[in-house]
């Protein structure tokens, strides 16, 4: 009897994938399929949650690194991020609006948004070995298994608790998407690679071959945006181009070296006029709908074209695993370095534009809940390569 029902189960979750499959591929050649893709997502995360463990919640199985499930909510399966799921401070992400989640059934935390993402962000302290983490939206309640690992497991990194915690789970994502059991050592907050600093030294050059001879510059204090603001102002300093902050009198190129939130800020300033520019150039690890979609002129250098295959790949995955969350350049750089495909490229500078429907909030939310599922890296909108850049 039980070979019988192990039978059917993986019967039954094969026509389910056979399913998803064919809609994923009509969702790629037809955006307007998203909302079926979407209803595919979910019938399969409920399949999953018939298999899982008690408590109402599937997770990832592996002790001490970072869970990708989903919890019973209102009549549907809603997913649930868990990094790093060690001991100690841990961001929980729900793909639901007005989420809270906490250790406590009668005491949980009410989230809220974080810029570069669509989902619902909230911190929880987590003990060690095995427990729940009890997640609460739309009036119901379920709780997700978790297990953080015994002693010895390395604390959250320090990019994770700050404002740009969103992205290092963003990483977190990608990296079990990409089949890893454990997340990436730090965040991408804590250094500024190579091939980002040459791109920002590339970007620089094309700004002075088009005759510019100032720029406006936003930056943050952590060690990536540190030394990508040193890395623009040298490069400035020798293609004598001056460097200033932004205003509202001065219009000139504005480079955006921070992290998510500083740039969710600045492009909002620019869309509001409270900040004037003549193009908002972006720093590679940008790349995420919420701060693509305000109206900001925004161009980004990107080794990677959005739309090829290995791009939209990843985020077909994302749509699978985590449907209502934005790809972005953190997750798809993780989850090309799990799969081992990360590899150097020449960089193009990008265009993005989205378009606007009157009484639609715009396209690819900023710093809304988008939960179509879509497989798109910029929901209608495009990204678009618009010059190459030169080697520095």
């Amino acid at each position: 009897m039980n070979a019988v029902l192990a039978a059917a189960v993986v019967l039954t979750a094969a026509l389910a994938l056979g399913v998803l499959l064919l809609l994923r591929t009509r969702l790629l050649a037809r955006r307007s399929a998203a909302t079926a893709y979407f209803a595919a997502a979910v019938a399969c995360a409920a399949l999953a949650g018939t298999l899982g463990a008690p408590g109402g919640g599937t997770a990832v199985p592996a002790a001490g690194g970072p869970v990708l499930g989903s919890v019973g909510l209102g009549g549907q399966q809603v997913p649930v991020l868990v990094v790093p799921n060690r001991p100690g401070y841990n961001l929980v992400a729900v793909a639901a609006p007005g989420a809270s989640a906490g250790t406590d059934r009668d005491r949980l935390a009410r989230g809220g948004p974080r810029p570069g993402s669509a989902l619902t962000w909230v911190p929880v302290e987590l003990p060690a070995g095995p427990g729940r983490v009890w997640v609460s939206a739309g009036g119901a309640v379920a709780a997700l298994s978790v297990d953080t690992g015994r002693g010895g497991a390395a604390p959250a990194p320090a990019g994770l608790r700050g404002a740009d915690g969103a992205e290092c789970a963003s990483a977190a994502a990608g990296s079990v998407l990409g089949g890893s059991a454990k997340a990436p050592a730090g965040c991408p907050s804590d250094s500024l690679t190579e091939a980002d600093a040459a791109a920002l030294r590339e970007t620089v050059g094309f700004l002075a071959g088009r005759g510019t001879r100032s720029v406006s510059l936003v930056e943050d204090d952590s060690p990536r945006g540190r030394a990508a603001a040193a890395e623009v102002r040298a490069a400035a300093a020798g293609a004598g181009i001056s460097v200033g902050a932004p205003g509202p009198s001065s219009r000139r190129p504005l480079v955006v070296t921070s992290g998510w939130a500083g740039a969710d800020a600045a492009v909002h300033d620019v869309e509001a006029g409270r900040t004037v520019a003549e193009g908002t150039y972006l720093a590679p690890w940008l790349l995420t709908a919420p701060l693509l979609s305000p109206s900001a002129g925004q161009l980004i250098p990107l080794r990677y074209a959005p739309g090829s295959p290995a791009a939209v790949e990843y985020a077909a995955a994302l749509g699978d695993r985590l449907p209502g969350e934005v790809p972005s350049a953190a997750g798809y750089q993780a989850w090309r370095e799990a799969r081992g495909t990360a590899g150097p490229a020449p960089a193009k500078l990008y265009a993005a534009a989205v378009l606007y429907v009157p009484g639609s909030g715009g396209a690819g939310g900023g710093g809304g809940h988008h939960h179509g599922g879509s497989a798109s890296w910029l929901p209608s909108g495009m990204i678009v390569p618009v010059a190459g850049l030169g080697t520095t």
